[in-house]
């Protein structure tokens, strides 16, 4: 929870306990700020808690995938084992499960008192932790269009006063801010997915990215890019903007960067030398067109996209066999033929005779329809064989 909101609840439950409305709107918002939370939905449950005086508010987010347990978060927090259990063979039984979406029911609407008590769901499972009659009991299912059910229960201890019309029609009016706040959630997980996606082809390229603000200051790097800055072998940080080694090319990059938030979608070049003695590092760098933010203000971005050309590819052997069908040995073989050994290397390299590497490459042509080695590279990076299967 932010501290701006830790500040309202904490003047409106000192100050303002009965003030309703107060708290259904800090309880409102803070539906929407369960969105970028580490811990969502905890802060709005909280006040859901205070807002219909209950004893316990749960809720349990379940994706479309049926395999999927879902998220569960209990206020106050549960005993770990019931939760588990709750995920994992209990929801099956949840009197409230069949009830139509976005319907606001109490258990006494589902069923008498008497079969309320006597069903497995409360007498095995819930009513060692909540006893509680069916009038006790409030709860509601919200379903959004790509197929995520929210499963919210609330409930009171038998010697409050059972729910009534008043309290479903006050907790129907959380059920379209809930189904919103679910679909900003799917689709910012969506985006962050996407996001892990390309980072994680980017990854295993070896290819560095590097994003800059209008500043030209660092706003964001991938893993292979933050090792090359903190290597600082051919570039590094200097503050939060970049520098390269010498000054001549931190000058020459500043100009690239300058060019590239001018001239939007121009792709540039350079080398950068590396005290190391290893060959210089390649920087492509890109601007990206001017963007207008929310507050109206434009926010260029550049990217540079950096290769090592001394790392070397570690593709699986599987997927080498798997496109061309190679032999263990053949693909063993390709491999350190793409990462740029000649054969008597790679021959020696794998301990085995000159001759032997030549009958494996005869058939590693046959089986890729090429003749020459430097066809045989290219054809193999074309192949998604550069695909690194170290993980960063």
């Amino acid at each position: 929870m932010n501290s701006i909101l830790d500040m309202a609840i904490s003047t409106s439950l000192s100050s303002a306990t009965g003030d309703e409305t107060g708290l259904f709107n800090l309880a409102i918002h803070a539906v929407y700020q369960s969105v970028q939370e580490a811990d969502p939905w905890r802060s709005c449950l909280s006040l859901m808690v205070n807002y219909f005086r209950v004893a316990n508010a749960s809720l349990v987010v379940r994706p479309s995938a049926a395999s999927d347990p879902g998220y569960l978060v209990c206020v106050p927090a549960g005993d770990q084992a019931m939760e588990q259990a709750y995920r994992s063979k209990w929801h099956k039984f949840d009197p409230f499960i069949d009830v139509p979406p976005e319907c606001v029911v109490l258990g006494s609407n589902l069923m008498t008192d008497a079969q309320w008590q006597g069903s497995a769901f409360v007498r095995d499972y819930l009513k060692p932790a909540l006893p509680a009659d069916a009038g006790r009991v409030m709860g509601v299912n919200i379903t959004t269009q790509a197929g995520t059910t929210a499963l919210l229960r609330l409930h009171r201890v038998q010697h409050a006063p059972p729910f009534g019309i008043e309290d479903k029609q006050r907790l129907a009016m959380f059920v379209p801010h809930i189904k919103q706040a679910l679909l900003l959630t799917a689709h910012l997980n969506g985006n962050a997915l996407q996001m892990k996606i390309y980072e994680e082809g980017l990854e295993r390229l070896n290819i560095g990215v590097i994003v800059l603000d209008e500043a030209n200051q660092l706003l964001r790097a991938n893993p292979t890019a933050r090792q090359m800055l903190d290597s600082a072998d051919g570039l590094r940080l200097a503050g939060r903007h970049l520098a390269a080694i010498t000054l001549a090319e931190t000058r020459a990059l500043q100009r690239l960067l300058a060019g590239a938030r001018e001239h939007p979608k121009r792709v540039t070049a350079m080398c950068l030398s590396r005290p190391s003695g290893y060959r210089k590092l390649t920087a492509v760098v890109r601007g990206f067109p001017l963007a207008e933010g929310a507050d109206g203000r434009a926010r260029p971005m550049v990217a540079i996209f950096l290769r090592d050309p001394d790392v070397a590819a570690e593709p699986a052997h599987d997927i080498a066999r798997q496109l061309f069908d190679f032999t263990p040995a053949e693909a063993q073989l390709a491999i350190e033929l793409l990462n740029g050994l000649s054969l008597d290397e790679a021959a020696a390299k794998l301990g085995i005779l000159r001759n032997t590497g030549r009958a494996h490459l005869r058939a590693i042509f046959s089986k890729t329809g090429v003749t020459r080695q430097s066809e045989l590279v290219r054809v193999l990076l074309n192949g998604v064989l550069a695909l690194s299967t170290i993980e960063k």
